[in-house]
């Protein structure tokens, strides 16, 4: 029964980690997404924090998946800080919820350096983390690639939380002519800062409503792992040596 309760977390801890990473590549989700791409999307806006309320609709689920993130922006680099435990909209048991924060993987921190075309994928409570490479997670026979290409197009105007925006459709094209649409409800009276995106995604509809947003600069350190923490060659791995060492040693009569 341990064993089993171990891998349904282990597949629930997956699960979770997915729409993360995709809310943490929202926009520099495309490969090769560099700082040129994120101004045109966050307007003069290069330094920031903020909390993101974020939903996912997709048809497939009974209902939405609601999850609150910390954001952190720097001249490109993206930074993502949420706790899994407090999703809504996942039907976890509670004692799946207990043993999550027992693996030490309840929190989960996303870092996308546009700087070098880099993600970390962070586990405080396991003082460990991994790098993934964009590139090498999409491999292509294609050598030089440009990076994409970003077209705004004004929709409409709105008022999202007092603030009159303008509503825009961002068009974004690789250079293998593959589009990417979001739209995006930038805030006229704070440097076009978008406020509200809402992005379609594999027949999922994910919504993004910045709150608490603060112009000013992070730490740069906020977007490096910690040094203390140790580095592990995949997440797959980082998760086997957690089980290891939580695993009850054999011989000791528990199955």
């Amino acid at each position: 029964m341990k064993a089993f309760r171990f891998w349904t977390v282990i597949g629930a801890v997956a699960c979770l980690t997915a729409p993360v990473v995709f809310g943490q590549r929202m926009f520099g989700g495309v490969r090769d997404f560099g700082s040129g791409q994120m101004a045109k999307i966050f307007g003069k806006n290069e330094a920031f924090t903020a909390t993101a309320d974020m939903t996912i609709v997709d048809k497939s689920r009974t209902e939405p998946l609601q999850m609150e993130t910390a954001y952190a922006v720097l001249k490109g680099n993206v930074r993502t800080e949420m706790d899994m435990t407090t999703m809504k909209g996942v039907n976890m048991p509670p004692e799946a919820v207990a043993q999550m924060k027992q693996m030490g993987m309840d929190r989960t921190i996303s870092i996308y350096r546009g700087d070098k075309k880099l993600m970390y994928l962070v586990y405080p409570g396991l003082k460990g983390y991994c790098e993934i490479d964009p590139a090498k997670a999409s491999p292509t026979d294609k050598t030089g690639q440009k990076e994409p290409k970003v077209e705004i197009t004004p929709i409409g105007k709105e008022t999202v939380d007092g603030h009159p925006c303008v509503k825009n459709k961002i068009t974004i094209t690789t250079d293998d002519g593959n589009q990417h649409e979001i739209i995006a409800w930038k805030a006229s009276d704070m440097n076009d800062f978008p406020i509200k995106t809402e992005i379609q995604s594999g027949g999922a509809t994910i919504t993004t409503h910045f709150r608490d947003i603060k112009m000013t600069a992070p730490d740069a350190s906020l977007f490096d792992p910690p040094s203390d923490f140790k580095a592990y060659g995949s997440l797959q791995e980082m998760m086997m040596a957690n089980i290891q060492r939580m695993m009850p040693p054999q011989g000791n009569g528990n199955n």
